[in-house]
This record gives C-alpha cells, structure tokens and sequence, in this order.
C-alpha cells in the first residue's frame, strides 16, 4: 500500500495514481499476446490460428480467424 492512500477507495485509488483497473489491465495484455500471436511471435510447430485472408471484406485487416 502506498504511504497516505490508506483511507482511499479502490476507485480513487486509481484516480490518485492515474492507473487503469486491473481488468483493464489484463485486459490489454491478453491483446498484446494475440497481436503477437497474430505476427507469428510466439509460433509452436508452425501452427497458427489465423490465416491470411483471401478476399477484400476485411477492410485493410489481411487477417482472418481460423
């Protein structure tokens, strides 16, 4: 707990540090793992879940799920 932040809610907490919630949080990191994932970083095998996508429905996406 940080000294002087005692008595404050969680929420005002938050706003006191200008920090996100901790479901923004995780949030934000499950995206950046499936952006990774989306790019080939994190490939086993050769495997994906995505493909490239054949047709010009996606608006500028050429990612497609699998």
């Amino acid at each position: 707990m940080i000294r002087g932040l005692e008595h404050f809610s969680y929420k005002e907490r938050l706003r006191e540090l200008a920090s996100f919630s901790l479901e923004k949080r995780r949030l934000r990191g499950d995206l950046i793992v499936v952006f990774q994932h989306s790019k080939g970083a994190s490939m086993k095998d050769g495997a994906s879940h995505f493909t490239r996508a054949c047709s010009d429905s996606t608006k500028g996406n050429s990612f497609k799920w699998k």
